[in-house]
Order: C-alpha cells, then sequence, then structure tokens
C-alpha cells in the first residue's frame, strides 16, 4: 500500500502560515513521528527517511519559519518555534509525538520536551541540542586560530 501524502498550510498565533507534509495514514491511533530539520534557514531535506515510519505511523514535516515556504513573521526565538510545534500538533489532532531533531532541529525538539513533557511520547535528537552557551567557546576558538589579518577588527 502507498503511503497517503498531504502537504498543507496551517495558519499560527500572530498570522505566520507554516507549509507542513505528512505521509502516512494520518487517522492512526499511534502518536505521529514529527521530523525537525536542521539550519536554521535550510528548507526540508527530511524527505527521505519519512517513508522508514509511514507504514507504521504518519511522518510529519514542516518548513519553519523562515524557511522554505514559511516566511517569518515576527521576532526569531526558539520559544516561538516551540509554540509552532504545540500549534502544529493541535491542527493534527496529535495529542502526544515523536520528535526527531536533527541539528538546529533538536533544539527546538528539546526545548518542547522540556516545556510540553506531557505531549512527548519520545525523541530523537540527532546532532544537537545547542541548549547551553556553546557559541562563546567557539568564537573564541574560532578567532584564536585565525590569522592576525583575518580576524574581526574587534577581535584580540
Amino acid at each position: 500500500m502507498t503511503p497517503t501524502k498531504t502537504r498543507n498550510q496551517a495558519s499560527m498565533t500572530g498570522g505566520a502560515h507554516l507549509h507542513w507534509r505528512s505521509l502516512g495514514d494520518t487517522g492512526h491511533h499511534r502518536p505521529p513521528v514529527v521530523l525537525l530539520h536542521g539550519g536554521p534557514g535550510l528548507p526540508d531535506y527530511l524527505a527521505e527517511p519519512a517513508p522508514m515510519v509511514a507504514d507504521l505511523t504518519p511522518a510529519y514535516r514542516y518548513d519553519q519559519r523562515g524557511t522554505g515556504r514559511s516566511p517569518w513573521t515576527g521576532r526569531h526565538t526558539l520559544a516561538c518555534h516551540v509554540d509552532d510545534l504545540a500549534e502544529l500538533l493541535d491542527a493534527w489532532n496529535a495529542p502526544t509525538a515523536v520528535l526527531v531533531g536533527h541539528s538546529y532541529g533538536a533544539d527546538p525538539a528539546a526545548r518542547f520536551c522540556l516545556r510540553h513533557p506531557h505531549r512527548v511520547a519520545a525523541a530523537l535528537l540527532l546532532c544537537g541540542p545547542f541548549t547551553g552557551d556553546w557559541r562563546t567557546r567557539y568564537r573564541d576558538e574560532r578567532i584564536r586560530r585565525m590569522s592576525r589579518g583575518s580576524r574581526p577588527a574587534c577581535a584580540p
């Protein structure tokens, strides 16, 4: 049996519109798998793994705000991405979900787990999350490795 493919747009709080796709029987009673792409700014690239679970439960993918077919509206925060995911689960009539976050997608997935643990059946976080202050050490090390001529003017 060929899994059913669905494409749609959801209107979010604040007027944003998020483009999403599903694969599989969305009337299934098991929690769906939600694949959260990385980036930020990379369009959805997780179409290939979606069929691996679509015969068992629906697989959803969506273009996060500012990516692909989902233009950015409002302030860019991880909290906004968490709210978007909660609203999408409501739109999909999914009280719980299995979250698979890759790279940047692991951040909103992890933060969703912390804010809405009752809505997470399971989570798989790949190449992330980056929840601590990793940027300061990363930037310091990057500048240290640069030649003096390549360093930004404000660098020591």
